[in-house]
């Protein structure tokens, strides 16, 4: 920054009252008050209509602040000011202050140069600047700019804080470019923009490093299609609060950064539609991440490989990006749970690809919707517990391919209408009032049609729970869709033996079968029963029928007596020809032959 034309530091013969006093009381470190007492003509906004008596030149500061300028009585203690006009360049680059500085509710008129300077401490509560440029300061002490209100941007860029930076309340206005630049920015203790902090032209934390924390509750950022918080590599020792009313028209980016506690982003607005709300790829929180209690953003959530070391707390929040991702977050680690429940909205695909969530993912109340496309995909994803109990239907697929979960919760009421379960893995169901044959028609809403491992899959977890019944009947209807398509004779394998799992079928119809032969055959003799063996035995119309039926077994009746007429001639080829399908049926169905793929 050039600075203008200056001259020399004025001799004590050439200050003004209010000058003189200010370097009196610097020996001490009495602060000097110049306020009227009158609230409204005291507001630095007001400065223009304050008479000469409140003007202090820079060039005094300056002098006095380097040392340049020591009063009589020796060494300054502190350089305090309240209420005064500072006129003039007050260029301190590249020096190192011998006293702490510290003005209240002054008015600046011209930009502020710390670029390089070293200071014990600063303070600038309720100050009004025109600009700040102090990148390279490095402060042993405070850093304070409580509610000041800075016109031209504040930089900060590589600065050292030994204590706190203290930006409450500020209101800080740079629509060309950055309000805040703290890139590389070092705060040995914590970083406070909270309490109306507000900045026009977004806010630069790139590669900060906050010793405790770093508090932006309240705080309003607006950057609107730019970005509003760029904070990529940044540390935060402690936690990171952006709660409390937090809004951001803009992007706030967080990729790569480390915070060291908790990330409590609840109740925050983020407002980006036409690019991403949050931008933080490969973030990592040691704490928990709460995103919940009217958490709403209007653009992408972004938090691919992320690792969240607590849980991931979104209950309540709503994200809204109908035209793509409302969260995406493919390879994201929670190690405790991720909660999307208690009227969690996303409008947009929840993209948790390859996710490894350690506790539940719980969905219970959520709104899903993404029509035409895909609601939530949690293809690959490693979950502990599942709760898919979403409010109603999603609104879209839910694609769960290869997803593997420890137990499963779901509700046939709220069943997407196209899943995709290709590979899809779980230890148990957890829903026990769901019946074998509801659990077939969710399986029927398969995209792409029969997958034989989801039936696998299902008649394992049954019969891992001892519910070999539901087993059984999962087994028969995964060769039902196998072979239907396949087999013409399909139907009768099934309704003969259930194709080798039910094989207690064959008894049945035989038993019908040699009921209703026993009838027949007793009606018909002795005038339609003809001998066809010169001696033959009594005739058994059971045992007649038992011989028609069973090919393996003679037991003479057959060969002795034959129907006379075609009906029950016809009638007794028909037995037979069953007795040859249900003894080829019973070997099939009892030497696997039906159950193979």
């Amino acid at each position: 920054m050039t600075a203008p034309d200056m001259t020399l530091p004025p001799r004590d013969g050439d200050l003004t009252a209010a000058e003189r006093k200010l370097l009196t009381a610097a020996i001490t470190g009495i602060l000097v008050d110049l306020r009227t007492g009158d609230a409204a003509r005291d507001d630095p906004a007001q400065a223009g209509t304050w008479d000469t008596a409140r003007i202090v030149r820079a060039e005094v500061l300056t002098g006095l602040l380097t040392g340049d300028r020591t009063p009589e009585g020796g060494r300054l203690r502190a350089v305090k000011l309240r209420g005064a006009r500072i006129t003039g360049f007050l260029d301190l680059e590249a020096t190192t202050l011998v006293c702490p500085l510290l003005l209240w509710e002054c008015r600046i008129d011209e930009p502020v140069s710390l670029a390089d300077a070293t200071a014990p401490a600063i303070r600038m509560g309720g100050c009004r600047l025109t600009s700040l440029v102090a990148s390279q300061l490095l402060t042993a002490g405070n850093l304070t700019l409580n509610a000041s209100i800075v016109t031209g941007g504040v930089r900060l860029t590589g600065a050292r804080i030994g204590g706190q930076l203290n930006l409450d309340g500020a209101s800080l206005t740079n629509l060309s470019g950055w309000a805040l630049a703290a890139d590389g920015l070092t705060v040995d203790g914590s970083m406070f923009c909270r309490s109306g902090f507000t900045a026009a032209g977004g806010v630069n934390l790139t590669g900060a490093r906050i010793g405790n924390q770093l508090d932006l509750a309240g705080a309003a950022l607006t950057n609107p299609g730019g970005r509003a918080l760029v904070a990529d590599s940044l540390t935060v020792g402690q936690s990171m609060f952006c709660r409390g009313g937090f809004t951001a028209a803009g992007e706030v980016r967080l990729t790569g950064a480390r915070i060291g506690g908790q990330l409590d982003l609840a109740g925050a607005s983020l407002v980006n539609p036409a690019g991403a709300a949050l931008f933080a790829d490969s973030l990592t929180v040691d704490g928990s991440m709460f995103c919940r209690d009217g958490f709403t953003t209007a653009g992408e959530v972004r938090l691919t490989g992320a690792h969240v070391h607590g849980q991931l707390d979104l209950a309540g929040a709503s994200l809204v990006n109908p035209a793509g991702m409302a969260l995406f977050a493919e390879g994201l680690t929670a190690d405790w749970h991720m909660l999307c429940r208690g009227g969690f909205t996303a409008n947009g695909e929840v993209n948790l690809r390859g996710a490894r969530i350690g506790g539940r993912l719980d969905l219970t109340g959520a709104s899903l919707a993404s029509p035409g496309g895909t609601a939530l995909n949690l293809d690959a994803a490693n979950v502990s517990a599942f709760y898919l109990l979403p409010r109603q239907p999603p609104g879209g697929a839910v694609s769960l391919t290869n997803a593997r979960v420890m137990t499963f919760h779901d509700d046939p009421a709220s069943w997407p209408a196209v899943l995709r379960l290709r590979g899809f893995a779980y230890d148990s169901l957890e829903n026990h009032k769901v019946s074998a044959r509801s659990r077939l028609g969710w399986l029927t809403r398969q995209q792409g049609g029969y997958t034989p491992q989801l039936y696998d899959q299902l008649a394992t977890v049954y019969r891992r729970a001892g519910n070999e019944q539901a087993a059984r009947k999962i087994a028969v209807a995964k060769q039902w869709r196998r072979r239907r398509g396949l087999n013409p004779l399909s139907w009768l394998w099934y309704v003969t033996v259930g194709y080798g799992y039910r094989t207690w079928l064959a008894g049945v119809w035989l038993a019908a079968l040699v009921a209703l032969g026993s009838w027949v055959f007793s009606r018909a003799y002795p005038a339609h029963m003809v001998a066809i063996r010169s001696q033959p035995p009594a005739f058994h119309p059971v045992a007649y029928a038992f011989d028609l039926l069973l090919p393996v077994i003679d037991l003479g009746q057959k060969s002795a007596w034959q129907p006379k007429g075609s009906a029950l001639l016809y009638w007794s080829w028909a037995l037979t020809g069953a007795g040859w399908v249900l003894t080829t049926a019973v070997v099939a169905g009892l030497t696997g032959i039906l159950k193979r793929e």
